[in-house]
């Protein structure tokens, strides 16, 4: 299979796997009403997916040095699957919603870096780093269809079928997977997990790319979830409305990242890595400041600078994917992911979290200084990211 080809059909692949991934971003303000959620339970339906994943992801990835991915990937995939159609015809309230969307992160977590391994498996370099790069870029669009799709399919046919919709383009993802996923490699050794993640650990480059990845998905991912929440409310707080449906602004924060991580990756190439990655976080903590203080400003400020939100906090993903897995050893490449997809991920649970009790402990989801609480928490996690960054950068200069 050409290079082009595998890549094309790993991204829509990842793309159709990631459907359910933000599903409950559109659906969220209807949950609050049907389900009588609170914003910090709201916080934790929105997390419960990235629990799922943080929980499995160190198991199901770091057996991808033992077992061969492609197996890991048609387990996880029929898993996904069956969480979708679970939560549309049996979750009932926050727990039974928390359960079932923690089975779709164990999917995600199971067909994403497995997937990734798969495929950097059956290539040298440059082609390697390139067809990571692309891979991870394209999360944003699966993201994007996540929650376009949900939001219109809840709009005409109710929040039931939008998981129905998710869970059906799983299936047609685990169909692509079987026929055209690499099957990986594996690594013959006798040495243990637990040896694997010792030499994770004491790969102190990987380790500061690792730790930085955990604020840089504090705030995509928080974002991703509270979006459509704060849109609506900016909405029904002032007259007029937005030039599109919250729906497609949303998508569109979203979607907005890609070509940015795309670029970003390729001037990484020719300027370093390092400054890239740097510039794009400064340029995120300034935007969410930005839209933090412009909570109750015009609508088009609004979108505007939500877009821009959406570009700046997504741009340097891609980079920082394939940091780690330059850096990693190869025979514990699957171990390394999984390290990188755990960190990064709890990030996500504890992003999303933190959002719903500061807005519940500042006034609400309906209150104008509840929302720019939240926004200065979610720039919190490029600052982080760039901290770590710098500070360990220091001390290894030293």
């Amino acid at each position: 299979m050409s290079f082009r080809l595998l890549v094309f059909l790993s991204c829509t692949s990842l793309v159709l796997n990631t459907m359910a991934f933000m599903t409950i971003t559109p659906v969220l303000p209807i949950l609050f009403t049907e389900w009588n959620l609170t914003e910090t339970e709201a916080g934790l339906l929105g997390g419960a997916f990235f629990i799922g994943y943080v929980t499995s992801v160190p198991i199901l990835v770091t057996l991808t040095d033992r077992i061969m991915p492609k197996k890991i990937y048609v387990f996880a995939g029929i898993i996904g699957a069956a969480s979708c159609f679970g939560f549309a015809y049996l979750a009932h309230d926050l727990w039974t919603g928390v359960i079932f969307r923690m089975l779709t992160g164990v999917g995600v977590a199971g067909t994403y870096m497995p997937a990734l391994k798969a495929i950097v498996d059956s290539l040298e370099e440059p082609e390697r780093s390139r067809a990571s790069g692309y891979y991870t870029s394209v999360y944003a669009v699966g993201t994007a269809v996540s929650i376009l799709s949900a939001g219109y399919v809840t709009e005409y046919w109710g929040w039931e079928s939008a998981f129905i919709v998710a869970g059906f383009g799983i299936c047609i993802a685990l169909i692509i997977g079987i026929f055209a996923l690499p099957p990986g490699k594996i690594t013959r050794r006798t040495q243990s997990q637990i040896a694997d993640f010792k030499r994770v650990f004491n790969n102190r480059p990987v380790m500061i790319n690792i730790t930085s990845y955990f604020g840089h998905l504090w705030e995509v991912f928080s974002n991703r979830v509270w979006i459509v929440t704060f849109l609506v409310f900016a909405e029904t707080s002032q007259p007029g409305s937005f030039i599109i449906s919250t729906t497609w602004l949303a998508t569109l924060v979203a979607l907005i990242g890609v070509p940015a991580a795309m670029y970003c990756g390729k001037l990484a190439a020719r300027h370093g890595r390092e400054s890239i990655i740097r510039i794009s976080m400064v340029s995120a903590v300034i935007v969410g400041v930005a839209v933090a203080f412009t909570t109750s400003a015009p609508l088009w400020l609004i979108a505007t600078l939500a877009l821009a939100y959406g570009m700046t906090s997504y741009s340097d993903t891609g980079t920082i994917n394939t940091g780690t897995v330059s850096l990693a050893e190869a025979e514990v490449r699957g171990a390394t992911m999984a390290v990188h997809a755990s960190v990064g991920f709890a990030g996500g649970v504890l992003g999303s979290l933190a959002i719903g009790a500061t807005l519940q402990a500042a006034g609400g989801k309906d209150s104008a200084d509840a929302w720019t609480a939240a926004f200065l928490v979610m720039a919190m996690g490029s600052a982080f990211g760039y901290i770590i960054r710098w500070w360990c950068g220091r001390k290894q200069k030293a």
